[in-house]
């Protein structure tokens, strides 16, 4: 059944433009941009980072300030998406550069280079995302880890 465009839920077109417009916010480490794409009272989980889940932007913003010190985007390759009534699962190849202490383990000030897969769950309410979880693949993180 096409859930797409049901009473109270998301259109598919609006829900990937909106994912496309946070993920390239944060890629130019657009603070105000990635704000714009989620809800006031929005829940972040990026599921094993300390502190988590953030909610509301104030505590989205430490963050992402505290991210944007630890990991740098290289590329980002799509692998699959799937979208629900209301909800997507965006899964993709991430290749980046990890520095200090990325999820608990020790890249060192000059950072190593990491490549993992990374899923995306994201809820949203009209036009903005209003919860997202982020699933990383921890073992392969810690693997290329000094």
């Amino acid at each position: 059944m096409d859930t797409t465009h049901s009473q109270g839920t998301t259109p598919r077109e609006v829900m990937d433009e909106v994912l496309a417009r946070h993920f390239a916010a944060e890629e130019a480490h657009d603070r105000p941009g990635i704000l714009a794409t989620l809800t006031d009272d929005a829940e972040h989980e990026p599921v094993g980072f300390p502190g988590a889940p953030f909610h509301g932007h104030d505590e989205l913003m430490g963050f992402y300030e505290a991210l944007f010190t630890e990991l740098e985007q290289v590329a980002v390759e799509p692998v699959r998406r799937l979208h629900g009534p209301g909800f997507l699962v965006d899964e993709v190849q991430y290749r980046g550069r990890a520095y200090r202490n990325f999820m608990g383990f020790d890249f060192g000030p000059d950072g190593r280079p990491v490549d993992f897969r990374l899923l995306h769950v994201c809820e949203f309410t009209g036009d903005r995302i209003s919860r997202e979880q982020v699933w990383l693949d921890v073992n392969a993180i810690r693997a290329q880890a000094r």
